[in-house]
């Protein structure tokens, strides 16, 4: 896994400026109960049909390579929740993100959500829920996997994102 991907830039900068950052996160390596994407995510990422707003991004995995998923987390987290089947998107804010990129103000954020992780698409961890708190994590608003399973638009996005025989013609 290259961590130095541009994608990993707001964790590093955490993790070398906030001494509270660092220490948790050292924590939840040695305990297991966080990691960095991995070959689960990035396969997920890198399976997607994607259609692009920006010139410089030709497939979802590019967001990630350079970087705009940090600030974005809105647009990684909901194209990322095409992937899964068990996964609430959650608004809300982040306090020691407050100051970055699309977060200055209040530390607004999004995130993914399932039975025993948050997959934090800015971050590039999934961490294990029995740290939210520890980590400051504070919700607003939650998308249930039940009202994603129910809304007709998103349900065909999905369907779009994952056409195996749409990604067969790209590949080909």
């Amino acid at each position: 896994m290259d961590t130095s991907i541009m994608a990993f830039d707001l964790f590093w900068n955490l993790y070398n400026n906030n001494d509270d950052f660092k220490k948790l996160v050292s924590y939840g390596f040695d305990n297991n109960l966080i990691r960095f994407f991995g070959d689960e995510e990035f396969n997920k990422i890198n399976s997607q049909n994607f259609i692009s707003y920006d010139d410089r991004m030709k497939e979802f995995i590019d967001m990630f390579t350079l970087g705009f998923n940090i600030g974005n987390c809105v647009g990684a987290s909901r194209q990322l929740s095409y992937s899964y089947n068990d996964v609430d998107i959650v608004s809300g804010i982040l306090p020691l993100i407050k100051g970055t990129r699309n977060a200055e103000k209040f530390g607004g954020h999004c995130w993914l959500e399932n039975d025993k992780y948050i997959i934090d698409t800015s971050l590039m961890l999934v961490i294990d829920k029995s740290l939210k708190d520890r980590f400051g994590y504070i919700e607003e608003q939650r998308i249930t996997k039940s009202e994603l399973r129910k809304s007709q638009s998103y349900q065909s996005r999905k369907d779009f994102v994952n056409d195996i025989n749409l990604n067969k013609k790209k590949k080909g």
